[in-house]
């Protein structure tokens, strides 16, 4: 992309300082931020390293207001994007999105709209993007700017890598050339960063990082066994707003209750298992300072905005560096001191590796599943298909023998080998379509026969899935229905079933199904490159011996985790557990070698009377100038006095 002139790249620069003063009220962009921001203008292709609250978000959201043109921001996480999305509408900035959340009609809508320029922002989710209705539209979107949050999820070497994340710039090929594109990520590995210029095709990329020093953060690991008496002596000792990450579900129930009984504070747990509402009232809460410790998943956190969370202690380890840096870089972003704690338990890296190990099938479970994935689809050999299909996980469990965590890893390998197109990765997904008119329907939401809470549920659920379904089966994510219709799950599908016993609607559940289509004639026995099979899972191997390194190694914290995302030799902190630990045992040492040097000196004295600072330093074979720091010492203590003579000084005791 041609670069500006420079007059024009200043004036762009001085409209984007006026949008932050306007809409953000900051005055002037963060050391980092401003470079950023004049990159995109001059149309480079820009890498963006920031920590953790280092404010990359600004780095788009700000050229949005000045370009000529609409930028799309493609993101993995659905909550992040809507809370994005209403952060900005509450500046009065024109954004939306487009993801699994809402209906069919509701995403042409929504097109049309950016297309009409009604958008300055268009968060997408990476699979929308090749979906037929968004490439016909693409071109009459006219975007300026492509700008990919969560960039990592490009890399196969990322912690969190999404396959529909490298067909990115395939599926934006058509405006590919003629778009200017900032890929931004918090946590890259020099592998990582090598991936994602290469996958997005960067020719000359700007890489803009701001290191991942974090001097305000005093990292720390706890060897000892009883974990939960060292998190209680934790959340007594600290009087701030805290987040603790736990492994599973039972633990953060077990731990909140425990916290909160001994401690007589307000504490929650957060989970998948708690309904959108609770979730959504737990998070409010402890955003609010209300609920100042939270015991989560690692689902808790992202796009969470709370500058002045203190500590973050992680009760399990996560399985990567990627993902402790940043989980454990939501304490202190504010600029105070902040404590991630890491409770060590060698245990739970033995659970890990086996579960990594026994998650990745071998060649011959690939061929078998392979072959029980074509029978369920009915699939012959020499036969091929032309369109993608719902996979019944169940039937291949039951054809296999292998758990669904084998399966859809098989899947996954298969995309990569470009066997098989796997649509959408699993999540339960809620289909309706309703068996009467509208005017029925408006019909029966005004019958007082039916109870308010009947007449309410099927008027939330007609106004989710919208006029489509009155057509047509519609799709909607189980969790934004459970969420909107403020129901767990379970209750959204107990009523729909009622509905349907009733004739009104019909309604169908898949429980994390996913869409696949077989791209090649099917084979008895396909070739499977050995190298791409067993990729990944060393990947994620390797990785875990990573952390469990950190965990073990006795080096400062600070330099090994900067080491490992790519600085070169990186000062010691002098604030980590194992900084503080060196610094008393050099301490100590100093101590002991006073203590020697001055019993030395006693003894001389003692057996000599009277010696000038060579005799002394001769007798004990101390230096002299570490004998005056003793002899300092003696004298201050009135142990030892200083007489002078023509000859000089000599030493004798008192």
């Amino acid at each position: 992309m041609p670069d500006a002139s420079t007059d024009t790249l200043d004036q762009l620069f001085r409209q984007a300082e006026q949008a932050l003063q306007k809409y953000w009220g900051y005055p002037q962009f963060r050391p980092g931020q401003d470079e950023v921001v004049k990159s995109v203008f001059a149309g480079n292709d820009t890498l963006v390293l920031f920590p953790t609250g280092g404010g990359k978000s600004l780095c788009y959201q700000v050229p949005a207001l000045v370009l000529e043109g609409l930028t799309i921001v493609i993101s993995p996480l659905v909550a992040l994007m809507e809370d994005q999305v209403e952060q900005l509408n509450s500046r009065n900035i024109r954004a939306t999105y487009i993801n699994s959340t809402i209906t069919k009609s509701e995403i042409e809508q929504r097109l049309i709209n950016a297309r009409n320029g009604m958008y300055r922002l268009l968060y997408m989710a990476p699979e929308r993007l090749a979906t037929p209705l968004f490439q016909y539209e693409l071109l009459n979107l006219k975007p300026a700017l492509i700008a990919i949050d969560e960039a990592h999820c490009i890399s196969e070497w990322g912690h969190d890598f999404r396959p529909s994340y490298r067909e990115i710039r395939e599926n934006m090929e058509a405006v590919a050339d003629r778009v200017k594109w900032l890929a931004l990520t918090a946590t890259a590995t020099p592998e990582v960063r090598d991936d994602i210029v290469k996958v997005l095709g960067f020719k000359t990329p700007k890489v803009i990082s701001k290191g991942f020093d974090r001097p305000n953060l005093h990292w720390w690991v706890y060897y000892g066994e009883d974990r939960i008496h060292a998190v209680q002596r934790m959340f007594k000792r600290h009087q701030g707003s805290g987040l603790i990450y736990a492994g599973t579900r039972k633990s953060c129930n077990e731990l909140s209750a425990q916290l909160q009984q001994v401690s007589g504070r307000a504490v929650k747990p957060y989970h998948a298992g708690l309904s959108p509402r609770q979730r959504s009232q737990v998070q409010e809460q402890w955003v609010s300072g209300k609920v100042p410790l939270v015991v989560a998943t690692n689902a808790f956190g992202m796009g969470i905005d709370k500058p002045d969370c203190r500590y973050v202690i992680h009760y399990d380890a996560p399985a990567s560096l990627e993902a402790y840096y940043q989980e454990a870089g939501r304490a202190g972003r504010d600029g105070e001191t902040g404590y991630p704690v890491l409770l060590y338990n060698p245990h739970t890296f033995t659970v890990m590796r086996q579960q990594i190990e026994n998650s990745y099938p071998t060649r011959d479970q690939l061929l078998k599943i392979y072959n029980c994935v074509c029978d369920t689809l009915d699939l012959a050999v020499g036969s091929e298909m032309d369109r993608a299909e719902i996979l019944d996980l169940k039937s291949v469990e039951q054809r296999s023998g292998f758990g669904t965590g084998k399966i859809m890893a098989a899947l996954r390998i298969f995309k990569r080998l470009e066997l098989f197109d796997l649509s959408s990765e699993p999540g339960r997904q809620i289909g309706v379509q309703f068996s009467m008119d509208l005017g029925l329907i408006r019909q029966i939401t005004q019958d007082t026969h039916y109870s308010e809470r009947k007449r309410q549920f099927i008027q939330d659920i007609f106004r989710l899935f919208g006029p489509g379904s009155l057509h047509e089966i519609v799709w909607l994510s189980a969790s934004y229905v459970a969420e909107k219709t403020g129901f767990t799950f379970n209750r959204v599908v107990s009523g729909l079933e009622v509905l349907q016993r009733e004739q009104l609607l019909t309604a169908k559940v898949l429980n994390g199904d996913p869409m696949v289509r077989i791209t090649t004639i099917r084979e008895l026995k396909p070739h499977l490159d050995s190298v791409v099979v067993e990729q990944y899972r060393e990947i994620l191997l390797k990785k875990l011996q990573y952390m469990q390194a950190y965990c073990e190694t006795s080096d400062c914290r600070s330099r090994f985790l900067r080491t490992y995302f790519g600085e070169v030799n990186p000062p010691r902190c002098g604030t980590c557990d194992n900084c503080v630990k060196r610094a008393k045992k050099s301490s100590a040492e100093g101590i002991k070698q006073d203590s020697e040097t001055i019993r030395k000196i006693l003894f001389a004295l003692r057996k000599h009377k009277k010696l000038h600072i060579h005799g002394l330093s001769e007798q004990t074979g101390i230096r002299p100038k570490a004998l005056r720091t003793g002899l300092n010492q003696l004298m201050r203590e009135k142990l030892v006095r200083q007489n002078r003579t023509a000859t000089g000084a000599y030493y004798e005791l008192c």
